[in-house]
């Protein structure tokens, strides 16, 4: 069954998210240029300049500015720790495979998880319910560390749908075995909310971000428009409202 919440939160998403957040200022300019051309263009103008700067990794790198707060770790700190949790982000439809398979986001996580456990020895706990219904993320997760990656998870935890319930109960499972100190991984973008959500579950947290918000090339190659980019830019904003939904409605 899939999760309300969720549902909830994409609906909204889709009305103050890009495409529609660009693409309604060009489709009112153009019913209003008309009658009121002057507002007409202004909005179809406001519509163009906003596709452009949401297009562009510069914008990327702004928007990520303030949310990649934590730095890169290296494989000595986990030695301070006493499990590796890894965080969802979603899952596809995977016919070559035969079922489901990680969504790119969970792909990076995994892969960065994997790389940490190899290197480190720690165990592993994958989380991520069935947000919209179907195999659990975390169920998936867990197959494809154990089968691609050569690392069977100790944990999986499978019930959340949202990244506080991941906290919630990864908490649960972790400190019934006795853990209270993680390194919890995810995009650095992510972290900025993930971390205070664990630490609020009594867990000391080390964060382990991996997918930073870089390109390459400088200068002018920032300003040209690309498809990565404005999926980036499109993420970072949903990340800040979730943000300023956790604000209005504290977690708890």
């Amino acid at each position: 069954m899939f999760s309300l919440t969720v549902l909830w939160h994409r609906l909204l998403g889709a009305l103050l998210l890009p495409p529609l957040l660009n693409l309604l200022p060009i489709v009112l300019g153009a019913v209003l240029v008309r009658r009121w051309q002057r507002m007409g263009r202004l909005l179809l103008a406001f519509g163009v300049v906003l596709t452009y700067l949401l297009s562009i990794p510069q914008t990327a790198i702004w928007l990520a500015r303030d949310l990649e707060r934590y730095p890169v770790i290296r494989t000595a700190d986990l030695q301070a720790v006493d499990a590796i949790v890894v965080l969802a982000g979603g899952k596809r439809p995977a016919a070559e495979y035969g079922g489901n398979a990680p969504g790119s986001d969970t792909l990076v996580r995994l892969r960065y998880g994997a790389y940490l456990a190899r290197n480190s020895g720690k165990p592993v706990l994958v989380t991520g319910g069935s947000p919209v219904g179907g195999e659990s993320e975390g169920a998936v997760m867990a197959s494809a560390m154990r089968d691609d990656y050569g690392i069977r998870p100790r944990w999986v935890e499978s019930r959340s749908n949202t990244t506080l319930e991941n906290a919630q109960f990864s908490a649960q499972m972790l400190k019934a075995a006795g853990v209270r100190r993680i390194a919890l991984v995810s995009q650095g973008w992510h972290l900025a909310r993930a971390v205070p959500f664990f630490e609020q579950q009594g867990l000391q947290v080390l964060p382990a971000p991996t997918s930073l918000i870089r390109y390459d090339g400088e200068g002018v190659f920032l300003y040209i428009p690309a498809s990565g980019a404005m999926a980036e830019c499109r993420t970072l904003l949903s990340e800040r409202l979730s943000r300023l939904f956790y604000r209005i409605r504290p977690a708890g």
